[in-house]
């Protein structure tokens, strides 16, 4: 037996009683966010479909299942004959981010890295290849969402080229409900596990004997195993808090402790595993103690713990910044979220966090996230709704859904795809019209309809109403400096599809030198919908000199979407840029950015687009002293070529 299959078997035992888990293809990425599936199949049906295409992203929400389907498929592949080796990404760390930053090489080093740290040691990428073509390899890579920001995209390229370079070896990955670059989508099978038949549940314990509201848990292959155990309670966050408190015998102020302790993991260590001194003094000590003792925290190699779960982690870190409202504030909110989240790649935290929070303090925190980040505020609403008891207002809920699905008409294709992704994991009637509106007069008529649930949902679809063309009024200019971030934002789209007089665009312009990031930010935002030469020469000096990397985040989107009006301006754009990429390039977020803005949606690319913005890509490939660099920017070319083509 390989350390491998022993590991993955080991794991498994640990778990106690086996529950039966189901599985389902999806046609492609869109299906699986909106959750249509084929017929269900064995979870076993994953390995022989691995051998047809090379290449499954096995996707779902927290609690689905999914480590312990990989984890059976390691060892019921090794009984079929294949070597399957497993990779456990939940051990990432921050250690690990920097050095996959230095990593230069192609995706055979890159997947060897992964097998090094991350798998039991025993295999590398040269002893799959050697061995005889006709032996069957499965590479079963778990948990890409624990790795931050777009390293993600990076390993599912990696584990893409792997299938292809050596052969008769496929790759089966795990990931929660978030888009992710695949190269070719065709060229993968989606996948997802599927709910829990109740039918399953009875088999193994009282079903009728629990309340209703731990009934409706059941669909969750966690909640079943603590309903097995006798532990499962009326809601996941109270199963969660009943299981810390009771197995790690902890008080009110151990609790405190070993809350900051989590949340310190995440801010620190960017990972499920970390270094026990992250809970504080000696009391923290004896709380890392008597966790271990119940079970809560297991021991891992090289001294590090991680709790037994992702969501004891989870719930405990959204506890601590659920009390430490500064936490979620403007100024730090987003390093607070990033590190909550793993940069956008996993909300359940988000979801306990308003389980934690009551009335304003609940709205207060959603709207936090939504200024984070918008699309993650429809991924993490959605959480919510499907883990979670919290209720936050109708008005939000309302606000959030519609300014996402104005964002479906946004000049930048990959905004508008995000926007139409989050919203594909709603269900209801509302979120359904609003995903479905063919345009934006459409869209506006469907929130004209909506009742005032409040005063800030009257202000808002006051201003989110307003017809385009007409020219913008004063409260609308003076609304973009607004404290209030929904009316804020709100007011600087909508300024984008307003008239606005000479005097109104100098105070837009005033607005670039506000002392509050966030109102420089949104002015920013504003200038993006004209042509107007004060407004690119503004923006080219925020792009390279402002002090906050947001506000240069939104001048290289407004520049592109000015570029984009015109071949004249598309050519204009390449001049101004050219000069500045090497400094717009020390912010490696607003370089990715540029790369994904130049991508518009259809019948808003302009004749020639992708040949200008090439030249671009050319000049930066040409400086490149890196063959894998120099590679990526000819290939973000080429695709450029091709989205252009049919976007036209």
């Amino acid at each position: 037996m390989s350390a491998d299959v022993q590991l993955a078997a080991e794991h498994l035992k640990a778990l106690g009683e086996p529950i039966c888990l189901s599985v389902a293809l999806c046609e492609d990425y869109s299906a699986l966010l909106r959750g249509e599936h084929s017929a269900p199949l064995s979870h076993g049906d994953l390995l022989p479909l691995a051998s047809e295409r090379g290449r499954i992203l096995l996707s779902g929400r927290g609690g689905s299942g999914k480590s312990t389907i990989m984890r059976r498929l390691v060892v019921e592949g090794a009984a079929g004959g294949k070597i399957t080796t497993l990779i456990d990404l939940s051990r990432w760390d921050h250690d690990a981010s920097e050095c996959w930053k230095q990593r230069r090489e192609g995706a055979r080093e890159a997947i060897d890295f992964l097998l090094r740290r991350f798998g039991s040691g025993e295999t590398d990428v040269a002893d799959l290849d050697f061995l005889p073509a006709s032996q069957e390899k499965v590479l079963i890579v778990d948990g890409l969402n624990e790795t931050p920001g777009s390293v993600a995209d990076d390993i599912l390229t990696a584990c893409d080229q792997v299938a292809s370079l050596i052969i008769n070896c496929s790759v089966i990955v795990s990931d929660r409900l978030v888009r992710r670059r695949t190269n070719g989508d065709d060229r993968w099978y989606f996948a997802m596990p599927l709910d829990v038949d109740i039918e399953e549940a009875r088999k193994h314990f009282d079903v009728d004997a629990l309340a209703p509201a731990a009934r409706r848990l059941l669909d969750s292959p966690y909640f079943v195993d603590k309903g097995i155990k006798g532990a499962l309670k009326s809601s996941s966050l109270a199963t969660i808090r009943d299981f810390v408190e009771s197995r790690g015998k902890l008080d009110a102020a151990g609790m405190e402790l070993a809350a900051e302790g989590a949340f310190a993991a995440y801010r620190q260590d960017e990972s499920r595993s970390f270094d026990p001194v992250r809970f504080p003094g000696e009391a923290g000590a004896a709380v890392v103690q008597t966790l271990r003792e119940g079970g809560v925290l297991i021991e891992l190699p090289n001294g590090r713990v991680a709790f037994n779960h992702h969501w004891v982690h989870d719930y405990l870190a959204a506890k601590y910044l659920a009390a430490h409202a500064e936490l979620w504030s403007f100024e730090h909110r987003h390093a607070s979220l990033d590190s909550l989240t793993f940069k956008a790649n996993s909300f359940d935290a988000v979801a306990f966090a308003l389980e934690e929070l009551n009335g304003d303090a609940k709205d207060g925190f959603l709207q936090a996230v939504f200024d984070w980040n918008p699309y993650a505020a429809g991924y993490a609403l959605a959480e919510v709704e499907a883990i979670s008891q919290a209720k936050v207002s109708p008005s939000l809920r309302t606000i959030i859904l519609a300014m996402l699905a104005e964002k479906r008409f946004d000049r930048h294709y990959l905004s508008a795809r995000r926007a139409l992704d989050a919203l594909e994991l709603f269900k209801d009637d509302a979120a359904l019209a609003m995903k479905d509106a063919h345009d934006r007069e459409a869209l506006i008529a469907l929130v004209s309809a909506q009742p005032d649930h409040s005063d800030l949902f009257a202000r808002w679809k006051a201003l989110f109403t307003l017809p385009g063309g007409e020219v913008a009024s004063e409260n609308t200019v003076d609304a973009v400096q607004e404290d209030d971030s929904i009316i804020g934002w709100t007011a600087a789209n909508v300024l984008k599809r307003l008239a606005m007089t000479e005097g109104q665009a100098d105070r837009i312009l005033q607005m670039t030198k506000h002392e509050r990031p966030v109102i420089r930010w949104r002015a920013c935002h504003v200038m993006g919908s004209a042509i107007d030469q004060r407004f690119r020469e503004a923006l080219l000096k925020l792009v390279t000199n402002d002090s906050d990397e947001n506000v240069r985040y939104g001048a290289i989107r407004s520049l592109v979407e000015i570029g984009s009006r015109s071949s004249e301006q598309a050519a204009r754009l390449v001049e101004d840029l050219g000069p500045r990429l090497n400094k717009i390039a020390e912010s490696p977020r607003v370089l990715i950015e540029l790369k994904r803005a130049v991508f518009l949606s259809k019948g808003c690319v302009p004749e020639g687009w992708s040949t200008e913005i090439s030249r671009l890509f050319y000049a930066r490939a040409d400086l490149a002293t890196d063959p894998i660099d120099m590679e990526a920017w000819f290939k973000l070319s080429s695709d450029l070529r091709v989205h252009d083509r049919l976007a036209a």
